[in-house]
């Protein structure tokens, strides 16, 4: 048989340790399938001087001690065996050759246990060794899968069965192995300890769906009904990937928000929902539900969720929308420039309002439609509407921004910033040309008072020793140079400040005699005179 020819490596390998002892050498564990046999290896030694004409044995159960009365196995003088091994146990081996090799027929699981050998050379030449070997009655072929699988990767699963049985070889074949790879029966191996196993391999790329698949391994044993199956779910590692998510949420503001988000992956993904860079929640789990209670439009934005294990990492986003009313921004304003206003109305809402421009003054409405006098443009949830108003020479008018959308309506006059610099818009150019006259007599005022003051205070001044004097740049006498000078520098005046026609002669000059008098009735002071021009305009 296969099995004999195969004793001799074991003979050769533990011969080396004979050392003219007593001493036994067999597996420490054998396996065999229900139903089977099983050949269990067995050598023995004993001191040389001994000699003995006959060698005798005996198999015991589970115990090495006779004294306990083990139930006997084999027992080479008298044939006499315990009723569980009758007609089931017989001797391969040839005690003289000290090959005590057993062989048990038609196993059943009673017989799963440990077996002593008892060397008997006659008289007190008997020994019972402690080394012992256990049967193992086994109804599964056994499956090897690495202890790690990961998809993608090739992977080797090992199907083996115990092949100690001379008279039944098993015969190997895979169930469940459909798109997975083709089978390879590599035959029939030798183990450590002169144990034999038959083994068959099956090499694929395992994918995540493979993961929890059964993959069977099936032991039949030809010209019998003897049938063993053994099956192994697949253990696949495999990165997350996120397949359960919102689409684009839309709520109002101060409602309830849920966010939903599920993976695949193996192990369980450890699930974090973000915003901007900040964890907002976090747990090793397949799905995690983010809540936003009473949400306002600072909520409003994007959303991720990430997924990742010790094999990768996914991840998706979600745009959470907060509808709500109009906000308008302290931005809003108006501003005048020359002849321009231009008005401001910065709003802040979702969806995007309509806006329009209301001048109260004039009972007239601007919209956005109107291109040609208001612009907009949009950034993120701010609109930012500008209304263009030209030839805007007076006083500019009150400016009212409404901006509406499905979810209310919001109204503000817009103030004018600079109010300064909006002066002279707003009194126009005949009040501009009074102010302008009254600065003018207040600073010739103050400069004649201190001129007179000078003048009197002086004790080298007298009428008598000096002609009269003219102070030019005070002073003016009707029909002088000095007046054309006068109005020259008026119309220059006139120019700067924008105005039409021309002013009613203005005759601003006096003699050294009118000093410290006051104008009579038929003179002007520059104030009443510009006063008078401005009358005019005004009508």
């Amino acid at each position: 048989m296969i099995f004999l020819t195969a004793l001799p490596l074991f003979w050769i390998m533990i011969s080396a340790s004979r050392g003219g002892h007593w001493g036994a050498w067999m597996p420490s564990s054998i396996s065999a399938f229900e139903g089977t046999c099983v050949s269990i290896p067995c050598r023995f030694d004993f001191p040389d001087e001994l000699r003995p004409a006959v060698v005798h044995g005996v198999w015991y159960f589970n115990s090495p001690y006779p004294k306990n009365y083990p139930p006997v196995v084999f027992k080479s003088r008298t044939q006499v065996v315990h009723e569980s091994f009758q007609g089931r146990s017989r001797l391969l081996g040839d005690l003289g050759l000290r090959n005590c090799t057993l062989l048990l027929s038609n196993v059943s699981p009673e017989l799963g246990g440990k077996y002593y050998f008892r060397g008997d050379l006659g008289g007190y030449n008997q020994y019972t060794f402690s080394e012992h070997s256990v049967l193992d009655i086994v109804n599964t072929p056994n499956i090897v899968v690495p202890p790690e699988v990961v998809a993608g990767t090739e992977v080797e699963v090992s199907c083996m069965v115990p092949d100690n049985c001379p008279e039944l070889r098993p015969e190997l074949s895979w169930l469940g192995h459909e798109g997975l790879g083709e089978p390879a029966v590599l035959g029939r191996l030798r183990e450590d300890e002169g144990t034999w196993v038959q083994v068959s391999l099956l090499h694929f790329v395992p994918t995540r769906e493979a993961n929890g698949h059964r993959l069977g391994c099936q032991a039949s044993f030809p010209n019998t009904t003897l049938q063993f199956e053994g099956y192994a779910s697949m253990d696949v590692k495999y990165p997350p990937v996120i397949v359960e998510m919102n689409s684009s949420v839309e709520a109002i503001e101060g409602s309830h928000v849920s966010l939903l988000c599920g993976a695949d992956s193996n192990p369980p993904p450890l699930l974090t929902w973000m915003r901007d860079g900040t964890v907002l929640r976090e747990a090793v789990a397949e799905s995690l539900l983010l809540e936003l209670e009473e949400v306002t439009p600072a909520e409003d934005g994007v959303y991720a969720c990430l997924a990742e294990n010790a094999y990768g990492q996914d991840n998706r986003t979600v745009g959470l929308s907060v509808m709500f009313a109009p906000v308008l921004l302290l931005e809003s304003h108006c501003a005048a420039a020359r002849d321009t206003v231009q008005c401001l109305c910065v709003v802040k809402s979702n969806p995007e309002p309509s806006v329009a421009f209301e001048l109260p003054s004039r009972n007239v409405t601007v919209n956005e439609s109107e291109r040609e006098f208001v612009y907009s443009e949009r950034s993120g949830l701010v609109l930012t509407s500008i209304l263009t108003l030209r030839g805007q020479a007076q006083a500019p008018p009150r400016v009212i921004c409404t901006a509406r959308n499905l979810y209310g309506a919001k109204s503000l006059e817009l103030p004018f910033q600079g109010a300064h610099r909006l002066m002279w818009a707003k009194i126009g150019p005949v009040g501009a040309v009074v102010a302008f006259a009254i600065l003018i007599a207040i600073v010739c005022y103050i400069t004649q008072t201190r001129r007179k003051k000078n003048v009197t205070e002086s004790p080298s001044f007298s009428a008598g020793d000096n002609p009269p004097v003219l102070f030019s740049s005070d002073f003016r006498i009707s029909g002088a140079p000095e007046k054309y000078e006068s109005e020259r520098r008026l119309g220059s005046e006139r120019r700067l400040l924008g105005l039409r026609g021309e002013p009613p002669e203005l005759d601003l000059s006096y003699s050294h005699s009118d000093l410290g008098k006051r104008p009579t009735k038929d003179s002007y002071t520059l104030t009443e005179e510009l006063a008078e021009y401005a009358e005019i305009r005004v009508k």
